[in-house]
């Protein structure tokens, strides 16, 4: 791995960070949390610092993202406000179905939650945003690869089984097409401790603002309790996915770019 690869991957990892613990870190605890070492991160806090995009509190010793962070997507952002709030429609979902709730998107072979928010109380699962879970034994991947061909598929099929790390999460092409036809047909997909024992998870997909990455919006729920919850959560997804169908896609015209202002790019002095 390059070594401006690897800097860009621990930029993102730490803005993830803050997005999951909401409030200022120091280094140290940055570089726990990452597992990278301490003076690696004290050099990209640094570049960022000087590029805005984190604040240093002298007090404290700590850091915290800058307002820049929050405008870099705030143009996306704009394309959910005609359905609401992307977090606070996940929110509501939450509250309804009395689980922990997560909305996926697919990361080469497996998918990553983008939200996630736990319900706290006994036996609920926990998915942070960020989490990574195979395409072929999650939900939220299950439901994705149903809106794929079936050769691509296949294809994914192949790349997961090499990196399932047990045998029970590896299928052969008809075990694995028999399942997304059972998808495809009733419209959401269930796992049952497939990934974590002893829980299992429901997923729908949903429209997404970018048309060229779908997303699925899933619950997480102990195996005693599925069954019984099973068909409200169903609903609860599907009214969901309908909440978001107004939102238009980000498809800018060439006259957008054409009256967009210049802007300045920046980089890091230095790799890290």
């Amino acid at each position: 791995m390059t070594r401006s690869i690897k800097s860009a991957e621990r930029t993102l990892a730490l803005f993830e960070l803050f997005s999951r613990r909401q409030h200022p870190l120091t280094v140290g605890r940055i570089a726990d949390e990452l597992h990278v070492p301490q003076p690696s991160v004290s050099m990209l806090l640094a570049n960022l610092r000087k590029l805005g995009y984190v604040s240093y509190d002298v007090r404290s010793r700590t850091y915290t993202p800058t307002i820049r962070v929050a405008l870099l997507g705030i143009w996306i952002s704009r394309k959910f406000d005609a359905a609401g709030s992307l977090s606070s429609r996940l929110a509501e979902l939450q509250r309804r179905v009395d689980e922990t709730v997560f909305l996926g998107i697919q990361n080469g072979p497996y998918a990553q939650y983008l939200l996630g928010i736990y319900k706290k109380k006994p036996r609920s699962l926990r998915a942070e945003s960020g989490t990574y879970r195979l395409l072929t034994g999650s939900a939220v991947g299950r439901a994705l690869m149903s809106l794929m061909t079936d050769q691509e598929i296949r294809s994914w099929l192949h790349r997961c089984n090499a990196e399932a790390p047990e045998r029970r999460l590896r299928f052969t092409n008809g075990e694995f097409m028999a399942i997304i036809s059972e998808i495809r047909g009733c419209g959401f997909a269930q796992t049952q401790g497939d990934i974590t024992p002893t829980f299992g998870a429901i997923a729908v997909t949903v429209r997404s603002p970018s048309e060229l990455m779908p997303m699925a919006v899933g619950t997480g729920v102990p195996l005693e309790r599925i069954e019984a919850k099973r068909d409200d959560i169903v609903e609860a997804l599907r009214d969901f996915k309908k909440s978001l169908e107004s939102i238009p896609t980000l498809n800018p015209s060439l006259d957008d770019s054409a009256s967009a202002q210049p802007v300045t790019s920046t980089k890091l002095t230095r790799s890290v």
